[in-house]
């Protein structure tokens, strides 16, 4: 058999987060939620996804135990730094983790997605803001700010 049409087989999904206590994710769910294709690495994938998690949990945590006096969280975090996510939230959180992960794999697709004919446009730095824009707006729904926000440096 030639290599012309072959398709690889089908990797497993990575479950990502599972023990955690915060929300569980997927390299499966990530692949149909930013229409990824099944050719790029799911160890990749996941640990993108890993990093984006840590991003995120790191920021959340950050700004809910700080010392700020101007807070309007819309979530609880339990003993042992664990959010009380609504199921909106668990979306809301879904949806910046995907957008962050995405973003940060621009590269990665643009470097194993060299077909012409693709219109590939993963090199876009304009395309990356956007997705990470994504990201950074449901982390700020999340902890009860608008879109848009200037804070002392």
């Amino acid at each position: 058999m030639s290599g012309f049409g072959f398709q690889s087989p089908a990797q497993e999904s990575i479950i990502i987060d599972a023990a955690s206590g915060w929300p569980e994710l997927s390299t499966g769910e990530f692949r149909q939620h930013r229409r990824i294709p099944e050719f790029f690495e799911e160890a990749v994938i996941a640990d993108a996804i890993n990093r984006s998690v840590a991003e995120i949990q790191q920021q959340l945590i950050k700004y809910v135990t700080g010392n700020s006096e101007d807070k309007d969280v819309t979530f609880t975090l339990s003993i042992g730094l664990v959010p009380d996510f609504s199921e909106q939230q668990i979306s809301i959180y879904r949806g910046a983790v995907y957008a962050r992960s995405h973003a940060d794999l621009l590269g990665y697709f643009s470097a194993v997605d060299q077909k012409e004919a693709g219109n590939n446009k993963a090199t876009d730095t304009a395309q990356q803001d956007a997705i990470l824009a994504q990201s950074n707006r449901s982390v700020r729904l999340l902890l009860g700010l608008g879109r848009a926000g200037v804070h002392s440096l």
